[in-house]
């Protein structure tokens, strides 16, 4: 045996291990342009896999004419890395040009099948594909020329090789090239590889390389003979094709599935893959050391077949314990960094229990076929031949798959399909090696336990919706509470969908995940603010706008309100996914207008390439996508699609951006924001509940919110629902603009998100297991002292109704400021407990101290009430009103026999009530001077205060000392931080002249 061919197992290894960067990049790269709509998705791996199946179809039609395959082998790979160079600059230039002029010339806005936009997509991946389709023909050749003795052995060792290659290349590259280096940075250092790789073939491929020489018929062969030979070739290439083409139904079929367990997030789907092609590589480890041995290599390919098809239906049981395992997992793990990396372990042996049976079995496939084959006429023309075909199988399972078995048969169906081909390529090559019935009766158990067990399964087992929409990887629960109920339930082309009900609330869940929930009492969802919000919003900025977009269908909601506005003619939802708006149907009739307003037209179809191929430009965009955790979400929160969106808005338009802020940190919605930024600089962030709303407006800030659409005659129903009576309840939502909040989010240094450093995609997983959440907002919008108001050029509403409503997710309650003010006011307040709020007892007893004077309410112990009435009084009150409590308090009988010293408190709160920032920094710093070694919220409340006071007039560099001297003397450990960061940030700004009236 010849050692000369053992370098060349390693170069394919790392062959495999760029070669599945690639595909992974490639994919990135190629739906930016084609959206991730089913079809989109579908075309990416028909034209990365077909240009796999040419690659080798050529190969197999010209191996007698290569003489040293392992030079055409250097050759090829230096070619693929030098392209792998140059592909980022090709692709971005050529996109460019394809939204601005191919995709508006030549594409119909109606139709969501655009023949230029997948011709350009398929000449972006072709021509590597095609050279990556020759690598394996072209170094199997050179191998088994080398080392004639063990073909069998040494094609299913390259083939174990370069897939174990394929499963590190898909694990670096989601997990530490794309975070580290971007999708430019990654295909560079694939391309490197490649090129190393081309050099090293180079120079071995100076050893002469002895072409097989080709079976020749057998002397006095007859006829039949020959035609048995040609039936053999016939049924080896046809097992190859269908073998490929029930492994992609599985590929399909078990990542949709496995989504619902591990969430369909992109680590999820790497985890996945990485698992799937782990199945292959050991399939073919496992069968090199028999291939040459095996008496008869048919036979036992037979009865391979068969038990791969029971593997993958037996995959069917197996799937509802994962629910289980997962729910264990998650209640077992600490939910931290180290808890994120035994969780994707955990999710790898979840994919790898459903998947590995029936992988290990696929492995085998290729080398036995391979193997028989060369023994034939066939020869080395086999080995490009069996890897087209089944490539080209592999094209047909997708397309199959995903267009006809998933919507028609659901997931269960379209595993059984593909099971039951197999169990049938089994069963018919047994028959042909049959001789005699001896040896076909000896055949038959195997064929008829196969079918029996396929049989079986498919009629015992079922896929819970119960579990499939328990949403386990976010809930820990295996499956929905037996008060829940499945309404509906479909497998869509892109994603399962469900609407599960819970008591009076219908909810809508995407692989799982709810994205929208709506009540069907009198009481309101939670939800029912976000998506009312999305469309009030954008209106109240521009209510007569004309013309809006809506991105991501959800429950309907937001869609239906904005076709409220007796302005608006025309309105276009997107939606990917057609189950979607099936499953939102069941909303009605709250949603009625979204289907029935002869103004709404909803559109199939991904929101990039439709808005490229129409020229329409809108007054509003409301984007409301679903989580940016969930694999392609995320390339909606870019800064090259903000860019895109520019283009498509009228001037003056309006964008609504939903984001959440649970399952997610803050550098996180920093990226996000950053992202924004770019194209938007002067947005204005909402806070509501869990979710921010960002409003932008192109060519300037968006200006004050409007009243007129809460008065329109279509908004009074969920104005009445949502109890929205005026616009300070939505105005006070307002926590900032972006010129002030870019150096609080700065200081985290997470660069904006981009399509090509997909920061979000690589950062969501992680949180969403973490279960972080941005507190940042809402802390700011409840600081104790009204600092965003003062120190933001953005409009804010202090002053609030007295039956203002508690608005969803906020931390205090409207009535209890009023019930504050008004026990603080009022001429002869009762001051019994009674069962009340604690600020309102806080009130009660301050009231108590100035009006009663008393030695057991000294001051001392009235000032800790005083702060607490400050604290939410102040910040929420408007100033004419926050004067009135302070004047009440400061001129009691109690107040004017206060010293010096303790007259400072009560000047500070008047101070602070009036937004005075003059009296505020130096009634502050008094306070501050007298108590340098205190830290309690008194000292807290005056340092805030003063520095407040000190960046509104100005004086930046003392706020800047007196901050370093604060978080030293006067904060306690971890109190304040997102105040202090905020101050932080805006002192290191240019002092601005006066305060944001």
């Amino acid at each position: 045996m010849r050692k000369d061919a053992d370098p060349l197992f390693v170069l394919f290894f790392v062959s495999g291990f760029s070669g599945l960067i690639y595909e992974s990049v490639w994919s990135h790269y190629v739906k930016l342009f084609l959206g991730h709509a089913a079809y989109a998705q579908t075309l990416v791996l028909v034209v990365f896999i077909g240009g796999l199946a040419l690659g080798s179809w050529l190969c197999a039609r010209l191996s007698h004419r290569i003489a040293n395959p392992l030079r055409a082998y250097a050759v090829i790979e230096g070619a693929i890395g030098l392209m792998a160079l140059a592909f980022h600059a090709v692709f971005t230039f050529t996109i460019d040009w394809g939204y601005q002029s191919l995709l508006p010339a030549t594409c119909d806005v109606a139709s969501p099948f655009c023949a230029s936009q997948w011709a350009l997509s398929a000449l972006l991946l072709a021509p590597q594909s095609i050279l990556l389709g020759a690598t394996f023909p072209l170094m199997s050749s050179a191998v088994i020329r080398l080392r004639e003795s063990t073909p069998g052995h040494d094609i299913a060792t390259l083939y174990f090789l370069n897939s174990l290659g394929a499963v590190m290349g898909v694990l670096a590259s989601s997990f530490v090239l794309i975070p580290a280096l971007g999708l430019p940075g990654t295909l560079e250092a694939a391309g490197f590889a490649n090129l190393l790789i081309a050099l090293a073939a180079w120079a071995l491929s100076r050893t002469p390389q002895v072409p097989l020489a080709p079976v020749a018929a057998p002397p006095g062969e007859t006829p039949e003979e020959a035609s048995a030979s040609r039936r053999l070739l016939f049924l080896l290439l046809a097992t190859a094709m269908l073998t490929g083409l029930s492994s992609f139904i599985y590929e399909i079929a078990w990542i949709r599935m496995l989504g619902l367990v591990l969430g369909a997030s992109t680590h999820a789907f790497e985890l996945m893959l990485a698992s799937f092609i782990l199945g292959l590589a050991l399939g073919g480890l496992w069968v090199r050391h028999r291939v040459d041995a095996s008496g008869d290599p048919v036979r036992f390919l037979g009865i391979v077949q068969l038990v791969m098809g029971v593997s993958a239906a037996a995959t069917i049981p197996v799937y509802s314990g994962a629910f289980d395992f997962m729910a264990w997992l998650l209640n077992a793990l600490n939910r931290n960094s180290a808890g994120f990396v035994l969780f994707n372990l955990g999710s790898t042996a979840i994919a790898l229990l459903v998947m590995l049976p029936a992988t290990f079995c696929a492995g085998m496939t290729l080398p036995l076929i391979t193997f028989r084959l060369l023994r034939s006429r066939t020869g080395e023309r086999a080995l490009g031949l069996v890897y087209a075909v089944n490539t080209l199988g592999a094209i047909l399972g997708v397309v199959i798959a995903v267009h006809f078995l998933m919507d028609t048969l659901g997931l269960k169906g379209t595993v059984i399909v593909g099971a039951a081909i197999d169990v049938a390529l089994g069963v018919a090559l047994l028959i042909s090696t049959r001789a005699g019935a001896v040896r076909t009766r000896l055949l038959q158990w195997p064929a008829v336990a196969a079918v029996l067990g396929l049989v079986a399964i498919t009629l015992a087992f079922e896929l819970d919706p119960g579990r499939t929409a328990s949403g386990v990887f976010r809930s820990g629960s295996a499956r929905l509470a037996p008060t829940d109920k499945v309404v509906f339930h479909r497998d869509g082309k892109t994603a399962t969908v469900d609407v599960v009900e819970h008591g009076r609330i219908r909810a809508i869940r995407t692989n799982g995940k709810s994205d929208a929930a709506i009540g069907s009492g009198p009481s309101p969802a939670s939800d029912e603010y976000t998506m009312a919000l999305l469309a009030i919003l954008p209106l109240g900025h521009r209510p007569e706008a004309r013309t809006a977009a809506v991105i991501g269908f959800g429950s309907g909601m937001s869609s239906a309100i904005l076709l409220g506005s007796p302005n608006l003619q025309r309105l276009d939802t997107i939606e990917i996914e057609p189950a979607m708006v099936e499953g939102a149907r069941l909303f009605r009739p709250m949603v009625d207008r979204a289907y029935a307003d002869p103004r709404s037209h909803i559109v199939i179809d991904d929101a990039k390439s439709y808005f490229a191929r129409g020229r329409q430009k809108y007054d509003i965009i409301v984007s409301e996508p679903s989580n940016p955790w969930v694999s392609g979400v995320a390339s909606l929160f870019t800064q090259e699609f903000y860019h895109r969106l520019d283009a498509h808005m009228a001037d003056g338009g309006v964008l609504a951006q939903w984001i959440h802020t649970y399952d997610m940190d803050a550098g996180t919605l920093a990226s996000i924001l950053g992202a924004m930024a770019k194209t938007f600089p002067d947005f204005v962030v909402y806070s509501i509940d869990a979710d921010v709303i960002v409003i932008a407006r192109k060519g300037g800030p968006p200006g004050a919110f409007r009243d007129d659409v809460l008065r329109m005659e279509a908004m009074q129903p969920i104005v009445s629902r949502l109890q929205l009576p005026n616009g300070d309840d939505i105005r006070r939502r307002a926590v900032g603009s972006w010129s002030t909040l870019a150096t609080y989010f700065d200081r985290l240094g997470v660069p904006p998100n981009s399509d090509y450093y997909p920061v979000v995609d690589q950062r969501a997983s992680r949180t969403r297991f973490t279960r972080e959440r941005v507190t940042d907002l809402i802390e700011l919008q409840n600081a104790k002292v009204p600092m965003m108001e003062m120190l933001d050029g953005a409009s804010h509403a202090p002053a609030l109704g007295r039956t203002s409503p508690r608005v969803s997710g906020s931390d205090w309650d409207h009535r209890t400021v009023w019930a504050v003010h008004d026990i603080v006011t009022a001429a002869e307040p009762s001051l019994s407990p009674g069962a009340i709020a604690p600020l309102e007892v806080s009130a009660r007893l301050a009231r108590l101290w100035a009006t009663r004077c008393k030695e057991e309410s000294s001051y001392l112990q009235a000032l800790p009430h005083l702060l607490a009435v400050a604290g939410e009084a102040n910040p929420h009150l408007h100033p004419s009103e926050a004067s009135r409590v302070w004047r009440t308090l400061g001129e009691s009988p109690c107040a004017r026999g206060l010293s010096r010293e303790e007259r400072l408190w009560i000047d500070l709160f008047t101070a602070t009530g009036a937004r005075d920032g003059a009296a505020m920094a130096r009634l502050g710093t008094q306070i501050l001077e007298g108590n340098r070694t205190s830290r309690n919220p008194g000292s807290e409340y005056a340092f805030l205060a003063a520095v407040t006071g000190l960046v509104c007039t100005g004086q930046n560099e003392r706020a800047r000392e007196l901050m370093a001297q604060g978080t030293r003397t006067w904060l306690r450990p971890e109190s304040a931080k997102s105040e202090l960061a905020y101050l932080y940030g805006r002192a290191a700004q240019p002092p601005r002249a006066r305060c944001a009236s």
